[in-house]
């Protein structure tokens, strides 16, 4: 899932998305259910340092992984 999440946000490099909105955008029924599902996938890449988090709390591809 940690790939899909960065396959993601690199489609748009400059654009932030909130934890909801991946989580939507990944997968809708899993988000109906339990819509902060992807929080252990991001913070897993948020340790990774492969994703930033912005002060208000999106997330965005790193940039030395843009690299």
């Amino acid at each position: 899932m940690e790939e899909e999440i960065l396959q993601l946000l690199r489609q748009s490099p400059g654009e932030p998305f909130s934890l909801k909105e991946i989580s939507k955008l990944l997968d809708r029924s899993q988000f109906r259910e339990e819509p902060n599902w992807a929080r252990p996938f991001v913070n897993s890449l948020l340790n990774q340092h492969l994703i930033d988090k912005n002060q208000d709390g999106r997330y965005f591809v790193a940039i030395a992984e843009r690299r």
